[in-house]
């Protein structure tokens, strides 16, 4: 149970007898909806295509390649150079695409006529079974969110890591992977730094050794820095960026995915990716107005409930952008 002095959060002790802050109490801040989102989930394996299949329906007639894109999920995020993603997928849900409109893209509506509407046909859910050649959760919210994005930010629902990667805007995210809807680097910056990753660890729901990060509790309850200096916000803006492109170099050099990268040298004080994230750590504290040695759950946790404080008061509050002073 959260306990309370003067209206702040103080520790308490768990069954395992150590000192903790219990985070369980944050409150979903207004400002943080609609900005993240667990990706598509098809309802039906006929929608994943191979690259020789997208290749081919391209050659065959170009304005295919309007519904064939890139399919992430989770795996890809995590163990290919850049996470680029493997497969592709059909995708007739932009716009709500009509049966008339979807059908005038000949190869690929009929390939899911023969290998989605079969087992679409005895879905329990109406809806789904009718609109056969559309998704289950088409996601149509993360869609309007990214629609104007050249890129946004893209983490593995579960996986060793939960490190955010730019994610190219003509890929499609699966629903094992969760997306922030912003392409501004300070915001990839706070995501990145040890503050964010901090209250993930202590948000996050565990399989195995793993983490699985939700939109609603690791990100909704986020508190984002309400106050930062603009030299401060352009400086953790480019150092989050330095970071992205050492990232990028090395696992296009060395053919990593993100997780290898970080298994060899994230705790190595001498590589490079070590020093990138202690600079954008010390910076992201100093947007705060946090202290090396404060308990960053309490800071964190206060700071959450006295934003929800002020929202419920009707008052404006800085979510996932970087605020202009």
């Amino acid at each position: 149970m959260l306990c309370y002095l003067d209206n702040q959060p103080v520790p308490y002790i768990n069954s395992s007898l150590k000192a903790a802050i219990d985070v369980s109490q944050a409150v979903r801040l207004k400002a943080n909806l609609n900005q993240c989102f667990q990706g598509v989930i098809p309802v039906g394996k006929g929608f994943v295509v191979t690259e020789k299949q997208v290749n081919d329906w391209i050659k065959a007639d170009s304005k295919n390649q309007e519904v064939l894109k890139l399919f992430s999920m989770g795996a890809n995020l995590a163990q290919e150079v850049n996470g680029k993603p493997e497969r592709w997928i059909i995708d007739f849900n932009d716009n709500d695409m009509s049966l008339e409109d979807a059908s005038d893209y000949k190869l690929p509506f009929a390939h899911l006529k023969t290998n989605v509407k079969p087992e679409r046909d005895k879905n329990r859910r109406e809806v789904t079974k009718l609109n056969w050649w559309k998704y289950g959760e088409k996601r149509p919210a993360m869609r309007k969110a990214i629609a104007s994005l050249s890129h946004y930010f893209a983490i593995p629902r579960v996986s060793k890591w939960a490190i955010f990667i730019p994610f190219p805007s003509h890929w499609l995210a699966g629903d094992k992977s969760v997306v922030v809807a912003s392409d501004d680097f300070y915001v990839f910056g706070i995501l990145t730094s040890n503050v964010h990753r901090t209250w993930m660890h202590a948000q996050k729901s565990t399989l195995k050794a793993d983490i699985a990060y939700t939109h609603n509790t690791c990100f909704e309850t986020f508190p984002f820095p309400q106050t930062p200096a603009p030299s401060l916000i352009t400086t953790i803006r480019t150092t989050a960026q330095e970071l992205h492109e050492y990232r990028s170099q090395q696992m296009e050099k060395k053919q990593w995915g993100i997780t290898k990268l970080y298994n060899e040298y994230f705790h190595e004080p001498t590589s490079q990716l070590f020093k990138l994230h202690a600079k954008l750590d010390q910076l992201v504290l100093q947007a705060y107005g946090f202290n090396p040695d404060d308990d960053l759950l309490e800071k964190l946790l206060t700071l959450n409930l006295e934003l929800a404080e002020k929202e419920k008061r009707g008052e404006a509050i800085v979510g996932c952008w970087a605020p202009t002073q």
